[in-house]
């Protein structure tokens, strides 16, 4: 896949606009991702009404998620998208999901990645590798909530931004 171009556009969930648009060019032609920055919902031009990826996501996604599905065009009209919200992880850094709340409501939940000491690790084995073990855990006991308006703050908090690439940083 080759990434042609990003750009910021308005989010069709929340209206805010810090939606981060990129455009990929596959084997199948130009696919458009989009996921919102306030809101954290997330789709791409694959996820058609009738189309195959959305049934894929639809019989691989949990009842919670599929409950807070949206369908809207996306930024700059088209077809009508589903849009969800995402699940982040990065076994260095930890994990950012959406996690259910009392009577229908939810909020962004962060964990954040710890080593695993040498007397735990065997507690820990890969299982996509016999003999080998995860080097990091996800710290369940501290974990942070943020309200669903607030995936940016949830990402900073998971450290998913370089500050050396924010403008002022930059060595």
């Amino acid at each position: 896949m080759k990434q042609l171009k990003d750009k910021l556009v308005t989010s069709p969930i929340c209206n805010s606009d810090a939606c981060y648009e990129s455009e990929f060019q596959t084997q199948d032609g130009v696919v458009k991702t989009w996921l919102c920055m306030t809101s954290g919902y997330t789709s791409n031009t694959t996820m058609t009404k009738d189309g195959e990826s959305l049934k894929q996501t639809l019989e691989l996604t949990a009842d919670f998620i599929k409950d807070l599905r949206q369908d809207h065009e996306p930024p700059g009209g088209g077809e009508v998208l589903a849009w969800f919200p995402t699940a982040i992880t990065m076994p260095d850094k930890g994990m950012i999901f959406p996690e259910p709340q009392k009577e229908g409501e939810w909020k962004w939940t962060v964990v954040k990645s710890i080593p695993i000491t040498e007397e735990e690790k065997d507690k820990y084995p890969d299982p996509s590798n016999p003999g080998k073990f995860y080097k990091n855990r996800m710290d369940m006991k501290n974990l942070k909530r943020f309200d669903k308006l607030c995936f940016m703050d949830a990402a900073e908090e998971l450290g998913m931004f370089n500050p050396n690439l924010i403008e002022g940083n930059a060595d």
